[in-house]
């Protein structure tokens, strides 16, 4: 578990799990293909789900998916926290480089160090995520972010 402040990021195990997805649902990003072998963090004010991350991981490279935060509270920097606390958590695991999809947010991860690149840059395994190949559009902006 790490925190800063009020906030604190877990991993969204049991009752947790619900509650995130159904904020993922609220923001309009997928769901359908977040089974249980894809990491999904909640952030969390006072035991509140108030936002989410998540990682899909290959070897040491993995997919940054599922960033939301409550309509509410978006434009605090909690997405920054979130990201950030990710960031920390799969470094400690060995991954080195994260990669991600978005149609909206693309000024936003540019702003925290990700970069804009070709979709026939990224792995393989990336390239054959449900995420990459059928749930976001060919037009989403591919980024990166080297964490070593």
């Amino acid at each position: 578990m790490n925190s800063m402040g009020k906030y604190k990021l877990v991993v969204a195990e049991a009752g947790l799990r619900a509650a995130a997805l159904a904020l993922l649902s609220d923001n309009d990003l997928p769901v359908r293909d977040l089974d249980e072998t894809k990491t999904l963090f909640a952030c969390l004010s006072n035991g509140d789900v108030i936002g989410t991350g998540g990682l899909e991981r290959f070897r040491d490279c993995a997919l940054l998916r599922s960033i939301s935060i409550k309509k509410d509270l978006q434009k605090k920097g909690l997405g920054k926290f979130i990201v950030g606390e990710v960031e920390k958590l799969a470094g400690q695991t060995g991954i080195n480089c994260l990669y991600l999809l978005t149609t909206t947010a693309g000024d936003f991860f540019t702003k925290i160090g990700y970069e804009t690149i070709d979709r026939e840059a990224v792995p393989l395994e990336i390239k054959n995520t449900t995420e990459f190949s059928s749930i976001c559009p060919s037009s989403a902006t591919v980024m990166r972010k080297i964490l070593s």
